[in-house]
């Protein structure tokens, strides 16, 4: 794994009832922020931050950030069941933001993500965002195994 030197931050918010790319159910949403398919390149996240905009009708919220795919459940109800039960557990789980605390995020900086980010939060909540990443150049074991962390070491889909 080497890195590339090259720097993206992610900074917007999400604010459309139905987002594209998006999957939900049991109150809670996934939608995707970033996408990368190109073979042998990772992404570290180096940082993530709550990016509030200075207005009276901005509302901070609580969110996580996840290299699950919203597409990779069969329907909104497992997407739901595993909102619910599995999600705080799952390998894909990168980083969340907690506005109530006052240490209010926390990050698995050795996870990489291969080719794809997603924001999990509350139906009905505005999720504000500001995210650094580094590339990183990886090699076929290296993305294989990556790939498999993401998807909690399963090798199916998710709801399959």
């Amino acid at each position: 794994m080497k890195r590339t030197g090259r720097r993206l931050t992610l900074s917007n918010d999400i604010n459309s009832i139905t987002p594209p790319k998006s999957i939900s159910g049991s109150a809670f949403t996934l939608a995707t922020i970033f996408e990368d398919d190109r073979e042998n390149y990772g992404w570290k996240i180096v940082d993530i931050k709550q990016l509030l905009p200075i207005s009276n009708t901005a509302r901070a919220s609580n969110w996580a950030l996840m290299s699950v795919r919203p597409d990779s459940f069969v329907d909104g109800t497992v997407f739901g069941n595993w909102a619910v039960t599995k999600q705080p557990w799952d390998n894909s789980l990168i980083g969340t933001f907690l506005y109530s605390i006052g240490d209010n995020y926390s990050l698995r900086t050795e996870h990489v993500a291969t080719n794809h980010l997603s924001m999990f939060f509350n139906d009905g909540e505005i999720p504000y965002y500001n995210i650094t990443l580094e590339e990183y150049l990886i090699s076929d074991i290296e993305e294989i195994m990556f790939k498999i962390k993401e998807t909690s070491q399963s090798l199916n889909q998710i709801g399959e």
